[in-house]
């Protein structure tokens, strides 16, 4: 339910912080002080309310209603987190097959029934018979919800394989495609080797070309230099 006065115009920071220290039992004489000393909550007041500071039966008026709101959410929120855990606990203890082992509690309570079972169709058979029926109807529900989330579980699984083997399948038919010697060349066509590469290099520079590897034991010699030649 929406709410419209001073302390309900607030920032939700705020409101949370007024309700955490109501809820320590903190006086509402310094909650009303500590408001209205706080620049973000004067300029809500002179935005809405004329610059009217926050009373006393203001803040009353807060606790009969947002504060109660913000204890009920409290209360909620605490609810579900001990249910968590509870849940967490119970999926541990029964190693996630809750509903296999009420089903198996379930039909130990049938079996006790029979067998102190005169085998007459009586009314008080019946009767002991009844809530069992209700709870069997219940289980089953819940087991069916838990096969159809394994189901669930197990397609997204299968899913996620097959998406493994296509990508698979796609990398090895590049593979095969990029070997073709076609497309290698078409591919390749305009990569250099690394003496070409060095060629570019020296030409984007400025450089003299690099001369060439002389043969095995004649490097660096000048057959036209007397004095690398060698002597008689």
């Amino acid at each position: 339910m929406g709410r419209h006065g001073k302390i309900a115009r607030l920032p939700r920071d705020l409101r949370d912080q007024l309700n955490r220290r109501l809820d320590d039992g903190e006086p509402g004489v310094h909650l009303v002080q500590w408001l209205n000393e706080l620049p973000e909550v004067q300029a809500v007041l002179s935005r809405n309310f004329d610059g009217r500071k926050i009373n006393e039966q203001n803040l009353t008026e807060w606790k009969a209603g947002g504060y109660r709101d913000w204890q009920a959410r409290q209360q909620m929120f605490g609810q579900a987190r001990e249910m968590a855990a509870d849940a967490a606990e119970l999926t541990r203890a029964t190693n996630g097959k809750l509903t296999d082992h009420l089903a198996a509690i379930l039909a130990a309570r049938y079996a006790a029934v029979i067998a102190g079972w005169n085998g007459e169709p009586t009314d008080e058979f019946r009767a002991k018979l009844r809530p069992l029926r209700e709870l069997c109807e219940d289980i089953f529900k819940l087991r069916r919800g838990d096969h159809s989330g394994a189901r669930l579980f197990m397609e997204q699984e299968h899913l996620e394989q097959e998406r493994e083997k296509t990508r698979e399948e796609l990398a090895k038919l590049f593979e095969e495609w990029a070997n073709r010697p076609a497309i290698r060349d078409c591919l390749c066509a305009d990569w250099l080797s690394p003496e070409e590469r060095e060629h570019r290099i020296r030409e984007i520079f400025g450089r003299k070309p690099k001369e060439p590897d002389a043969p095995n034991g004649s490097a660096n010699q000048n057959p036209d230099d007397p004095d690398q030649t060698k002597s008689g």
